[in-house]
């Protein structure tokens, strides 16, 4: 065997070796590159996900003066929330003293809000709190289940529980202050109409008795004068 043939034989094993090597190489650039897909896939979702609207339900008490409950439903979210529904199910009961207001603030979240802006949230009236937890031995747990759509699509639907019977015994007094600022300002705003009231009635009455005072003097003055001129004996002109 001549040397060309040799170098010939020696070629063609390292072009196989080459070869096979090559193949071997594809294996792991093809899973790198499927990894790389998959955490691309991941970030945009991600993304997509820090995104979109966090739209949540609640029932609380109104703060402003703490006896009322309120059915509440905001966006957390940094994006706009789009048709946005509660259904609370069982259904939160009408107390027979009530305005209707539970029954309408339930069925309006449950028809759906056509828009909620990122921090937004809106309340509706529920009744009284007491009402609601008039029954001692009442356990009943209201599910508050949340749809919505964002940017992307259809948002995954939240569901909150809430049992009623959990805040018995709590405080619920309004927060801070100016619950009581507010009946204060309120009492003298009454107090102060009264005054100016009476301050009115004692001044009518003033100028009524000064037109009497006014009028007996001036009738006396006359009579009086009459009986002058009778005793003088003049006649009468006036």
């Amino acid at each position: 065997m001549d040397s060309n043939t040799i170098a010939a034989i020696v070629a063609a094993l390292g072009a196989v070796a080459a070869a096979v090597a090559a193949m071997i190489a594809v294996k792991p650039a093809q899973r790198a590159a499927s990894a790389a897909e998959e955490q691309t896939e991941l970030q945009r979702n991600l993304m997509q996900q820090a995104a979109q609207p966090y739209v949540w339900a609640d029932i609380q008490p109104d703060v402003q003066q703490g006896t009322m409950l309120q059915l509440v439903v905001g966006n957390a979210g940094p994006t706009m929330a789009r048709n946005v529904r509660v259904h609370v199910d069982p259904p939160i009961p009408e107390h027979p003293e009530y305005s209707g207001a539970t029954s309408v603030a339930q069925k309006r979240v449950r028809g759906g809000i056509l828009s909620l802006a990122p921090g937004r949230t809106i309340r509706w009236s529920l009744g009284r709190a007491f009402d609601l937890l008039a029954e001692e031995d009442d356990e009943t747990r209201y599910s508050l289940r949340v749809t919505a759509e964002g940017p992307y699509g259809v948002l995954e639907p939240v569901e909150f529980e809430i049992r009623p019977s959990d805040w018995r015994e709590a405080r619920d007094a309004p927060d801070g202050n100016l619950h009581f600022v507010r009946k204060e300002i309120e009492k003298l705003t009454s107090e102060t109409k009264m005054l100016r009231e009476y301050i009115q009635q004692k001044d009518i009455v003033a100028l009524v008795r000064r037109d009497i005072i006014e009028t007996t003097l001036t009738d006396s003055v006359v009579q009086r004068r009459q009986e002058v001129l009778n005793t003088l004996g003049e006649p009468d002109d006036v």
